[in-house]
C-alpha cells in the first residue's frame, strides 16, 4: 500500500509586533480503513497552548492559544501516513451487489450534504446537460463524467487569496483553483441526487521541487453501496492512494487548514507556504 512522509511549513511574518488570536489547524488526519496515520508532530514558533478537539464532522483540529507580541509565526506540521485504496473492480462489486437509493435515515442524516441554493442547482443543472453523454449512463458514470468535464473543460489557475468562487462564477468564468473545482463538482454531484462534500489534505505529485506542492482539496460523493468515493476533478483521480484527506465538510467555507487572526497598530503580514510530499518505497 502507498505510504508517504509529508512536511506543511507556513510562515507568517509581521511588520510589527503583533498579538495572535486562537488558531484553528485542520492538520492532523483520522485514521480509518482507508488510511493510517503514523505519526504526526506539530511544531509552532512561538510556543502555544495546543488543545485537540474534533468538530461536528468528526475531524481532529488543533487549538492553538499564544500569549505576548510576535513578529513571526511558523506552524510546521509533520505526517507519516499510509492509504489503502480501493480498486476499480472493488468498487464495482459493490455497485452491482449494493442498493443504489438512499434510506430515509441516510437521506435524514446527509441533508447537509444534498441541499444546495435553487440557482445554483439551476445553473449547474443546465451544465451538466449541455455537454452530457447521449449515452444511457448509471449515476456513477454520470459523476465520472462531470469530475473529466471540469478537468478538460476548465482552466486551472493559481490564486493566493483565501475564499471560493461559488459554481456559477465557475461556470462563468471557466476556471479556478482546486477548491473552485471540488465546489463544482460537490454542485454537479447534488445536482444529480448525490451527498457530496468537500475534503482538504495533500496529493502526491511525481517530479514535485521540493516545497512546491501545496495544500489540496477535493470532493468526495457519497453512493449508498460504496460509501464515500473521492473524486479528484483537478488531477482526474478516483478514489486513489495519492490522495492524502486531513479534513472534510460539507462546503470549503466551512474548512481552512489555517484559520487564526492578529492584532497590532498598523501591522500587515505575509505569508509563505512550502508542502512536501514523498512517497516511500
Amino acid at each position: 500500500m502507498p505510504a508517504f512522509q509529508l512536511s506543511h511549513a507556513t510562515t507568517y511574518a509581521f511588520s510589527s509586533p503583533v498579538m495572535l488570536s486562537p488558531h484553528t489547524l485542520y492538520l492532523r488526519p483520522r485514521s480509518d480503513h482507508k488510511l493510517t496515520l503514523q505519526l504526526a508532530t506539530l511544531t509552532l514558533s512561538p510556543p502555544a497552548e495546543v488543545v485537540w478537539r474534533s468538530d461536528l464532522y468528526g475531524n481532529s483540529i488543533a487549538v492553538a492559544y499564544f500569549s505576548g507580541e510576535t513578529t513571526r509565526l511558523d506552524i510546521t506540521s509533520e505526517l507519516s501516513v499510509e492509504t489503502f485504496p480501493r480498486s476499480e473492480s472493488q468498487r464495482r462489486l459493490l455497485l452491482e451487489t449494493g442498493t443504489a437509493q438512499y434510506s430515509p435515515t441516510e437521506q435524514r442524516m446527509l441533508w447537509a450534504f444534498i441541499d444546495q441554493p435553487r440557482d445554483t442547482a439551476d445553473a449547474v443543472t443546465a451544465w451538466i446537460k449541455r455537454g452530457a453523454s447521449t449515452v444511457q449512463k448509471g449515476q456513477y458514470e454520470r459523476l465520472l463524467e462531470c469530475a473529466a468535464r471540469i478537468r478538460y473543460e476548465f482552466d486551472y489557475r493559481i490564486r493566493f487569496e483565501q475564499g471560493l468562487q461559488s459554481p456559477s462564477e465557475t461556470l462563468r468564468l471557466h476556471s479556478g483553483t482546486c477548491r473552485d473545482f471540488a465546489e463544482l463538482m460537490i454542485a454537479a454531484a447534488r445536482s444529480l441526487g448525490c451527498a457530496a462534500r468537500f475534503v482538504t489534505g495533500y496529493v502526491y505529485t511525481p517530479n514535485a521541487a521540493p516545497g512546491s506542492s501545496s495544500p489540496h482539496a477535493w470532493a468526495e460523493v457519497y453512493i449508498p453501496a460504496v460509501g464515500w468515493i473521492e473524486l479528484d476533478a483537478t488531477n482526474g483521480l478516483v478514489d486513489d492512494g495519492d490522495l492524502i484527506p486531513v479534513a472534510s465538510a460539507a462546503s470549503g467555507v466551512e474548512l481552512t487548514p489555517i484559520l487564526g487572526a492578529f492584532t497590532g497598530y498598523g501591522a500587515t503580514s505575509s505569508l509563505s507556504v512550502g508542502v512536501d510530499v514523498t512517497k516511500l518505497a
